[in-house]
C-alpha cells in the first residue's frame, strides 16, 4: 500500500507572513539588547546590501544566519511564540490523514523544525547552515526544494506527493509533480502561469 504524503509550505501558507523577515527583526532587536552591537552592525550591512541588490537574497539569508549562529541569546522558542498571531489552521483544507507530513521551506531550519514539530508535522526540509562556504544549493528554495523533497521521498521509497499546499509561485517545481495542489491567496500573475502550464489546482482564500 502507499503511503499518503502531504507537503506544506511555511511562509505565506502556514504563516500569514515571511518568518525569515520576523526573524531578522527578532535577531537585530536581540542583538541590541544583548548589547552585541557587532551583530546589530552586521545585520544592517545585510540588510543595506540586499537593498541595494549586491548580494542576492539566498546569499543574503546565508550571512545572517552565519553571523547569528551560536548566539546564546537567540532563542527559536521565544521567537515562535513572537510570530503565533501569524499561524494558520490549515487542517481544514484537507479531508483525510496523510501517512507523511513534510513541512518543506526555504525558512532556516534553526526554527523551522520547531514549528514542525509543533503542528505535528513527521518531517521539516529546511534552509540548514553548515560550516561550509556559500553555494547556490544552501537555500532550500525552488529547484533546490524540489530536489531536496524528491531524495527525501526517494529514500523512504516514495514516488509522489499526493497533496502540496503553498502560496507562492517559488513553488512551480514542486507543484508540477504534485498530483494534487492547493494554492493559498493567489495573485493573477500566479493563476495565469499555472493555467499556462495546464496545472490543475484548487484555489482558497484565506487571512
Amino acid at each position: 500500500m502507499n503511503k499518503e504524503v502531504l507537503v506544506v509550505d511555511l511562509d505565506g501558507t502556514l504563516y500569514a507572513t515571511n518568518t525569515f523577515h520576523r526573524y531578522i527583526k527578532y535577531l537585530f532587536l536581540r542583538s541590541v539588547e544583548s548589547m552585541d552591537l557587532i551583530l546589530s552592525f552586521q545585520i544592517l550591512i545585510c540588510v543595506f546590501f540586499r537593498i541595494l541588490r549586491i548580494i542576492s537574497h539566498s546569499k543574503f539569508k546565508y550571512y545572517v544566519l552565519l553571523f547569528s549562529t551560536n548566539k546564546s541569546y537567540i532563542n527559536s522558542t521565544e521567537f515562535i511564540q513572537s510570530i503565533n498571531v501569524y499561524a494558520r489552521d490549515l487542517s481544514g483544507l484537507y479531508d483525510k490523514t496523510y501517512d507523511l507530513r513534510i513541512l518543506a521551506t526555504a525558512a532556516p531550519a534553526s526554527y523551522s523544525k520547531e514549528i514542525a514539530f509543533k503542528y505535528k508535522f513527521d518531517v521539516c526540509i529546511a534552509t540548514e547552515m553548515s560550516d561550509t562556504e556559500y553555494s547556490p544549493a544552501f537555500e532550500n528554495a525552488k529547484e533546490n526544494k524540489r530536489e531536496n523533497v524528491v531524495n527525501f521521498l526517494n529514500s523512504r521509497g516514495l514516488k509522489t506527493i499526493d497533496l502540496l499546499i503553498t502560496d507562492h509561485s517559488d513553488d512551480l517545481a514542486l507543484i508540477k509533480i504534485s498530483k494534487n495542489n492547493i494554492i493559498i491567496n493567489p495573485d493573477e500573475k500566479f493563476k495565469k502561469e499555472l493555467q499556462s502550464l495546464d496545472i490543475q489546482y484548487k484555489v482558497v482564500n484565506i487571512l
